[in-house]
């Protein structure tokens, strides 16, 4: 009886922790790819994620971010302040543009 208390202790220990980790180690976050276009007529300076870019007057980006992941205006603009998010990753967003006004 010991035995079997003493196995039952070692399951409970080491079959928890392995569940998580685990899906923290492997899980994948989704990202989504989508075009950005400047219909502006003056440049725009913008972080996708952690990228900088600027997107010149009727030019056309495309971007892949994780779904969640802000494309925020890095200067002012007439339609866009400094530090306004112009868009959120999200799955609807796949394969789209993005027309910046």
């Amino acid at each position: 009886m010991v035995v079997l208390t003493s196995l039952f202790a070692g399951e409970a220990v080491y079959a928890a922790p392995v569940h998580s980790p685990v899906l923290a180690v492997f899980g994948h976050a989704k990202s989504v790819s989508f075009s950005v276009r400047n219909d502006t007529k003056a440049p725009i300076k913008l972080m996708a994620g952690t990228t900088e870019m600027t997107l010149a007057p009727g030019k056309t980006v495309a971007v892949k971010l994780t779904v969640g992941e802000k494309i925020v205006s890095e200067q002012a603009t007439v339609n866009y302040p400094a530090g306004s998010v112009v868009v959120t990753a999200s799955p609807e967003l796949s394969d789209t543009t993005v027309a910046l006004n």
